[in-house]
């Protein structure tokens, strides 16, 4: 699955988070008993959209290991009605458990060991956010319409029918669908036959899937159109709404390159007949897509490419992510992990394959550099107490951390094992792993023994002191004439992140411009020697394979510094990351990377250049009402004036796709610094409607930084009318990028009326949240109760997860806390968030006269 953290940077590693978790309490799990398991499953539901209902009946087919009188199942929002037990009636007393979503049914007779088909008639809800079976209304020229879809990573399958909702209990589903005879109805296999009924709706019946996990199962009913080709012996295609087939054909060509290169690298072709993409308008507060096996879903920001609307960060983004779902059709899907502590084995793969996919494909895009952008994300969310291990107990299916540690450290640390074994050893690791795994599942140390295996190496140290601990190594650096010293500790911003910890850390060194590298371990106590060229800047963790940070001491840190414009990309930015994370918590004066960025040559890499842009935005967040927030901005101003006055405002033929992307960074932070010019001419572009979708949204921010009321009205109108899903989102989203308080009040209020798109709330949040957290704050808290509905079955709590991340504010982060732990369990993500806003509050505190002071000196 794609989360919200990735969407927007899938290629930066910030890909793309769903669920909610919590998790890594050790409490025991609460799983389903062991007696029974599932072998195949006929389910058949008729869905009423107007009435938000469904009426359903399945039928499993189940093995019985020890006699029993009771059978517990997972069932949520739902009730039963008849029941029987090898095709005869009975009357089981059933008892619910809304906590743990169980049904229990008791019969009078026990069922003897041995096949049985247990079958249950039921009634259950379609809800209006992505869990289980929900709708999504979009905007059309011929009025509004609905559409259903389900959701079910992490654990919503049991909201569609009764069943053994775990992974481990894999099993074969058969679905039939009664459904208006105008729409169609898609799920993970081809449709096997149709029959006529009365009433206008046609029986579908689809043919069997593969044994897999029920969290994988699909179905969407809805006026869709399709368009496909056939790639080797599958069927791909792209299921969009009626009238956006135009916007198919990025998403179609991408899988054609995609799906053949899969089958190579994992030594196992892809298993089913056909694959879809299913594009659903709108968006979900907790993710983007979901690798449902034969028929992946998306929101259509994720997947579909408007070539009057969607930017190129939009076309990366789409091809990452599709890259991302389509790698989980074998790490997720043809191979599971066995329960939710290994969720990484699903996510930090798929990320990491979508990178190496991406890199294959499109090399003209960094996606190596870009992805460190999540590594340090990653970093930062580690080296705080509300971190967790890759690998944590997970007590509950429904705290699955689908966080940044999840994916963005999974795929780190596979990057970092991958460099030290070597790029074929690991290759032939997955491919064994598949073969051996197949239609199973696994924990992560079966990955760990095929990559030993295969490589000869002992990796399984160096893996579990990356996933079985939290933390971030800390390499220390020390000059020693002609000798070097590599020293290990733990890098952290509060007391239990500073807690002593110890890794065997793959260390690989350079010194730049010379021929001589070094490789080794390092650990805690155990401090290396490396002897080299006198005088020479010396480099650890050269081309950043390595997930730990590197601080040196002044005269290795002054060689470097003297050295940096002729570093290669990825070390400049793994010393700008490290150095900015230094300068934030006070390990380095903040002061080094403000004189790294400030010596940055006009012409470096863009990508590096994004780093600098957003650095500066995230300092001009934190003098947000502070006087001297205009110093600063002039400062900014001056910093990015000489790449500015490369890039400017056209493009230029031939030119990288990373200086596309860069030149959208650009406009949006020199808006945000109040460069006058830059501001007349969004303002004036927007007057008259010339908006290329490649500089589109981000001169709309600018626009609506910047706007009075009028042009507020003349944008929310635009969002109101526009009947193109992907630019209504898009409208909707700058809405809330005002810094006029009324006009946030206003764009508040909007996000809570009926107006809007139920899945769109979210997007119209995050700009008055950044903005003016306080206000947003006292104004969710005060209308939580319309909140709740509005994102029910989920709540509030868990759409703060995704607009706090702007927040500096201590106070309302710990009253945003003492809410959400007053309805129960914490969200893993919402905890990350509230404490990178305590983290940023302290940083404002102690850093912004520093910063200040180099304010003045420049």
């Amino acid at each position: 699955m794609i989360n919200r953290i990735g969407l927007g940077l899938a290629l930066a590693g910030a890909v793309l988070l769903a669920g909610c978790g919590a998790g890594g309490k050790g409490e025991a799990r609460h799983v389903l008993p062991t007696d029974i398991t599932p072998i195949h499953y006929d389910i058949a539901v008729r869905p009423d959209a107007a009435a938000l209902t469904f009426t359903g009946s399945v039928g499993a087919d189940v093995e019985v290991g020890a006699a029993t009188d009771t059978v517990t199942l997972n069932a949520a929002d739902m009730t039963f009605g008849k029941v029987q037990l090898d095709g005869s009636n009975v009357t089981p007393t059933v008892a619910f458990d809304k906590d743990a979503q169980t049904a229990t049914l008791t019969f009078d007779t026990p069922l003897t060991p041995g096949k049985h088909r247990l079958a249950i008639d039921y009634t259950g809800k379609i809800n209006q956010q992505a869990f289980g079976l929900f709708s999504v209304d979009y905007d059309t020229p011929q009025g509004s319409k609905r559409l259903l879809a389900t959701q079910f990573e992490s654990p919503d399958a049991r909201r569609f029918a009764p069943m053994w909702d775990e992974p481990a209990l894999k099993a074969t589903f058969k679905l039939t669908v009664d459904a208006p005879s105008a729409d169609m109805v898609v799920s993970n296999t081809p449709v096997e036959k149709t029959e006529a009924l009365e009433g206008g709706l046609i029986r579908t019946t689809f043919g069997a899937t593969p044994k897999m996990s029920s969290y994988l199962l699909f179905l969407a009913v809805g006026d869709f159109e399709r368009v496909s080709r056939k790639v080797g012996d599958v069927d791909v295609g792209v299921v969009v709404k009626r009238g956006s087939t135009g916007q198919a054909g990025f998403a179609l060509d991408s899988a054609e390159q995609l799906l053949p290169w899969f089958n190579d690298y994992f030594g196992v072709p892809y298993p089913l007949p056909k694959l879809d993409m299913v594009a659903l308008p709108g968006g979900a507060a907790a993710f983007s897509a979901m690798e449902n096996w034969g028929a992946i879903s998306y929101f259509e920001k994720a997947v579909l490419v408007d070539e009057a609307v969607s930017s190129e960060s939009d076309r990366q983004g789409a091809f990452g992510t599709i890259a991302h779902e389509m790698a989980h059709q074998w790490f997720g899907d043809l191979v599971t992990m066995n329960w939710w502590d290994d969720i990484w084995l699903n996510e930090g793969f798929a990320s990491w394959m979508a990178n190496k996919a991406t890199h294959v494909f499109h090399p003209e895009w960094s996606a190596d550099l870009q992805t460190m952008a999540g590594r340090d994300g990653a970093m930062n969310l580690d080296a705080r107490a509300a971190t967790h291990p890759v690998v944590q107990p997970v007590a509950d299916a429904r705290d699955t951390a689908f966080d940044t540690i999840s994916y963005q450290k999974g795929q780190a640390v596979i990057n970092m094992v991958e460099a030290w074994v070597g790029e074929d050893h690991f290759r032939d690791a997955l491919r064994a792993y598949m073969k051996k795994h197949a239609y199973g599942n696994t924990v992560s140390d079966d990955l760990w023994s095929a990559v030993e295996a295969a490589s000869g190496q002992p990796i399984r140290q160096i893996a579990g002191d990356f996933t079985s601990q939290p933390g971030v190594p800390l390499i220390k650096v020390t000059s020693l004439g002609s000798a070097w010293r590599l020293a290990q500790r733990r890098f952290g911003v509060d007391a239990p992140s500073r807690k002593p910890l110890t890794w065997s850390t793959p260390v690989a060194a350079t010194w730049p411009g010379l021929k001589r590298d070094w490789r080794g371990l390092v650990s805690m106590g155990q401090s290396v020697r490396i002897k080299g060229p006198a005088d020479a800047p010396f480099l650890a963790n050269y081309g950043q394979a390595g997930y730990f940070r590197t601080l040196y001491d002044d005269k290795a840190f002054g060689r470097l510094k003297t050295s940096f414009g002729t570093l290669a990309p990825a070390d400049q930015l793994g010393l700008l990351y490290d150095y900015w994370a230094f300068g934030q918590e006070g390990t380095a004066p903040v002061a080094r990377w403000l004189d790294l960025a400030a010596n940055l040559p006009a012409d470096a890499n863009p990508v590096v250049w994004m780093q600098v842009t957003d650095v500066l935005g995230q300092i001009d967040r934190l003098y947000d009402a502070n006087p001297d927030q205009t110093a600063w901005r002039g400062r900014a101003r001056t910093l990015l004036a000489p790449v500015w006055a490369r890039v400017g405002w056209t493009p230029v033929a031939g030119e990288p796709a990373t200086t596309v992307l860069l030149r959208a960074r650009l406009i949006e932070a020199l808006g945000r610094f109040d460069d006058q010019t830059v501001v007349a001419e969004a303002r004036a572009r927007f007057a008259r409607m010339d908006l290329p979708a490649a500089i589109r949204e981000p001169t709309l921010t600018v626009v609506a930084m910047h706007a009075d009321a009028a042009t507020w009205d003349r944008l929310h109108d635009m969002a109101r009318t526009s009947t193109n899903a992907l630019e209504k989102q898009q409208l909707y989203s700058v809405l809330g990028e005002t810094r006029d308080r009324a006009l946030a009040r206003r764009t508040l209020e909007l996000a809570l009326s009926d107006e809007p798109p139920t899945t769109l709330r979210q997007n119209i949040l995050r700009g008055p949240s950044a903005n003016f957290p306080a206000m947003t704050w006292t104004y969710l808290r005060a209308n939580k109760t319309r909140a709740d509905a509005l994102f029910a079955p989920g709540s509030m709590v868990g759409m703060l997860q995704r607009i706090t991340g702007g927040w500096a504010d201590e106070t309302i982060a710990n009253d945003a806390l003492a809410m959400a732990r007053a309805e129960g369990e914490v969200p893993q993500r919402l905890k990350a968030s509230l404490s990178a806003a305590v983290y940023r509050a302290r940083v404002r505190r102690e850093r912004l006269d520093e910063i200040g002071e180099w304010v003045k000196g420049g």
